[in-house]
C-alpha cells in the first residue's frame, strides 16, 4: 500500500526521514514569518507543510493539528523517541519542530531566530509523532560528524563537548546561534551547529575568542577561524575544509583535556 496523503490521495512511494530532513534543512537561513509556508519565509508549521508538500504529502498548516493528524494515524510516538528518530514531529503547545535524531532540530523557531538547526534541549516538548507518508529507518542517516577516530577534521557534537570541558561552560554538545551565512563555507563543521539568519553567538565560542585574544562575539567566522588556526599552528585560510587539518588539531588537544 503507498504512503497516506493527508488530503485522500496516495503518492507513488513514500518520501524517507532522510530526505524529508534534508529537504527542511535546505530553508536553514530563512526569516521565520507568522502564517508562512515557504519558499523564502515559514512559521514552525509551515516548514512541516512545504517540506512534505516537496514530496507530495499534505498535512495542515497548524501546530495543534500536525501533531493530531499523527496520532489520528495510530503514530504518535513519545517524546524520547522523538528525539532518537530522524524526521520525527516533536510538539508542545503553539509549536512544531522536525527532529534530527541526535539531539537537534530543524525548525522555524521564533522570528528573533528564523529558521535553522537547534538544540532540542530545554524546549518543553510534549509529545511527538511520526508523519504518516514518511518511511523511518528503512535507509541509514548520515554518518555522524565524530565517527571513528575522534581526530578525523570533522567538528560535530562530540568534539564540541569536549571544548567545552576544557574550556569550564556547559557540556550540551552544541555550539548555538551561528550565522547561517557562514555555512556552506566550512563543510568541515559538522552536527550540533546551530545556524540561524539573526545569530547571537555561542558560550563556548565566546570562549574560545576569550582564549584566543579575539573579540568575543560568540561567533565562529573567518576572524575567529584565522586565529585558532594560527593559534593550533595550521595553515590560516580563514574557513574549516572538510575534513580540516585545524579540526583535527584542536581534537587532538581537546580529546587530551587541552587547548
Amino acid at each position: 500500500m503507498g504512503a497516506l496523503n493527508l488530503i485522500g490521495a496516495t503518492p507513488a512511494s513514500a518520501v524517507s526521514s532522510n530526505d524529508f530532513v534534508a529537504t527542511a534543512e535546505s530553508r536553514a537561513g530563512c526569516p521565520y514569518v507568522w502564517g508562512a509556508e515557504g519558499p523564502d519565509a515559514f512559521d514552525c508549521s509551515g516548514l512541516i507543510c512545504w517540506s512534505l508538500a516537496q514530496h507530495g504529502i499534505s498535512i495542515p498548516h497548524y501546530s495543534g493539528a500536525q501533531i493530531q493528524t499523527c496520532i489520528d494515524a495510530g503514530l504518535g510516538i513519545s517524546v524520547d523517541d522523538a528525539l532518537g528518530t530522524r524526521g520525527a514531529l516533536l510538539h508542545y503547545d503553539g509549536h512544531v519542530a522536525i527532529s534530527r535524531g541526535d539531539g537537534t532540530t530543524i525548525e522555524a523557531r521564533s522570528p528573533s531566530q528564523g529558521t535553522g538547526i537547534f538544540s532540542a534541549a530545554g524546549m518543553g516538548w510534549t509529545a511527538g509523532g511520526l508523519f504518516p507518508g514518511v518511511t523511518y529507518g528503512d535507509s541509514p542517516a548520515p554518518p555522524p560528524a565524530d565517527p571513528g577516530d575522534p581526530a578525523d577534521g570533522y567538528w560535530g557534537s562530540d568534539t564540541t563537548r569536549h571544548l567545552q570541558a576544557v574550556l569550564g561552560t556547559p557540556q550540551d554538545g552544541v555550539v548555538s546561534s551561528q550565522d547561517v551565512h557562514w555555512k556552506a563555507q566550512n563543510p568541515g563543521l559538522g552536527s550540533g551547529w546551530e545556524w540561524v539568519s539573526a545569530p547571537t553567538g555561542s558560550t563556548v565560542i565566546r570562549a574560545m575568542q576569550e582564549r584566543l585574544g579575539v573579540a568575543a562575539d560568540g561567533l565562529i567566522g573567518p576572524g575567529t577561524i584565522t586565529a585558532l588556526q594560527t593559534y593550533l599552528g595550521t595553515s590560516a585560510d580563514g574557513c574549516f575544509s572538510a575534513p580540516s587539518a585545524c579540526v583535527q588539531e584542536l581534537q587532538r588537544r581537546v580529546y587530551a583535556g587541552q587547548f
